[in-house]
């Protein structure tokens, strides 16, 4: 069973940042994968100390000390003088399958949804999965969202193989107006899982209600919600996407699977 190769995480020494790191080193040892510590410097970020590619390089060496006690047991270290976010999609770009991982500092101000702050930006332009960190601790509980699109089913098989790789318990979980409604959507999703995973084994569950507002309320007894990237951008992501409410909305750590590049 594939699953990601590499993590990437970002970090400014925050405690946001710091609780993105601690999930990443989870995730990366869970996986027995190796993990990139990326960190930019430039004059104008508002950090304080954050001018120079000193503060960078103390940046990741104390994110390399968070990893290793996460059980990570190879870290590689990158301090750009740039934007944080290209630091973040060059890095990613340059390894398969990588995931990045990054805090939600600002994720869940209105303002961000206009000006884009750093995991807004991500959200809309990274063609790597990204996991977007609201509090630390370990997985245990993944709920896989699904519409019974053909795209969601890509997200559901990306989501389950990280579950699987870590050991979670894997929900399959979906909103419909009813109970036998959202049945059949389920039943269609776990075929389709079970058609690239034969042995996946999920448990599954319906939530009545609109689908944004649930998906970003009720899902927050999992550890982590897994979505596909479906409408973050174009119209869609103007109008309000499923996608785009639970980004800026969800109540756990969202794992924003890209499902254009299937």
């Amino acid at each position: 069973m594939s699953s990601y190769s590499r993590v990437v995480v970002g970090s400014d020494g925050s405690e946001s940042a710091r609780e993105a790191v601690a999930v990443a080193g989870k995730v990366a040892a869970g996986l027995g994968v190796p993990v990139t510590a990326v960190t930019a410097w430039k004059t104008s970020m508002d950090v304080i100390g954050a001018r120079d590619q000193v503060w960078a390089q103390r940046t990741t060496t104390g994110t390399d000390i968070d990893l290793t006690a996460e059980g990570v047991s190879d870290v590689d270290k990158v301090e750009v003088n740039g934007d944080a976010v290209d630091a973040l999609l060059e890095t990613a770009s340059s390894a398969p399958d990588s995931l990045i991982v990054v805090g939600t500092r600002g994720l869940d101000k209105a303002s961000s949804r206009l000006v884009g702050n750093i995991p807004n930006q991500l959200a809309h332009k990274s063609t790597a999965d990204v996991l977007f960190v609201r509090r630390p601790g370990g997985i245990g509980s993944v709920a896989l969202a699904t519409d019974g699109s053909d795209t969601s089913f890509v997200a559901v098989a990306h989501g389950y193989e990280l579950a699987a790789g870590l050991g979670a318990q894997a929900v399959l979980l979906t909103v419909a107006d009813s109970i036998d409604e959202g049945n059949q959507v389920l039943a269609k999703a776990e075929d389709a899982l079970k058609a690239s995973i034969p042995d996946a084994v999920v448990v599954s569950r319906v939530i009545t209600g609109k689908p944004a507002a649930a998906l970003a309320t009720e899902t927050g007894a999992f550890d982590l919600l897994v979505l596909g990237n479906r409408g973050m951008s174009g119209i869609a992501r103007v109008l309000g996407s499923t996608a785009n409410t639970v980004t800026h909305d969800a109540e756990t750590n969202l794992l924003l699977v890209n499902t254009t590049r299937n």
